[in-house]
């Protein structure tokens, strides 16, 4: 009999713990999810030019900074992006373009970067810039926002 008594205290111990468990899971999943879902855009976001600004800014500093910098004159192994909005493309002062972008020959407005940042290879073939690009168009938005501000 006690046996019998302690296999059904483990099994009941075992089912605490398996409820426990599953419980912790369940609770972990509706965080993260929570967590993804404040950290989507949502029209509120699109429309706040501070909130967009701020995160392009983030953006900015998490991936276009590895090659470009956000200073005045400033060119890394990509030219600098203060002012490109606005600018001819191909002609940052002290910049080695390649041949494609110096011919390229149109101003960066925020339509010509949004279709360039999707994918700088295919919009203009042949320039430096290997990067996959920003594929989300709310960052592509946001770093776009971000480098309006850049300006004297």
């Amino acid at each position: 009999m006690p046996s019998t008594t302690r296999g059904g205290e483990t099994k009941a111990r075992a089912r605490r713990l398996a409820l426990l468990f599953g419980g912790a899971l369940l609770a972990a999943s509706l965080a993260s999810s929570l967590i993804a879902r404040a950290q989507e855009p949502d029209e509120e976001d699109e429309n706040n030019r501070a909130a967009l600004v701020a995160h392009g800014r983030d953006v900015f500093h998490h991936i276009c900074a590895q090659c470009h910098s956000d200073k005045k004159g400033v060119n890394l192994v990509g030219p600098s992006l203060y002012g490109v909005v606005g600018r001819k493309a191909g002609t940052e002062p002290g910049y080695a373009y390649s041949d494609a972008m110096r011919n390229f020959g149109k101003v960066w407005t925020p339509e010509e970067l949004t279709h360039y940042l999707w994918d700088p290879q295919a919009w203009i073939p042949g320039v430096k810039m290997h990067f996959a690009g920003l594929k989300r168009k709310y960052n592509r938005h946001a770093v776009i926002a971000y480098l309006e501000t850049l300006h004297d």
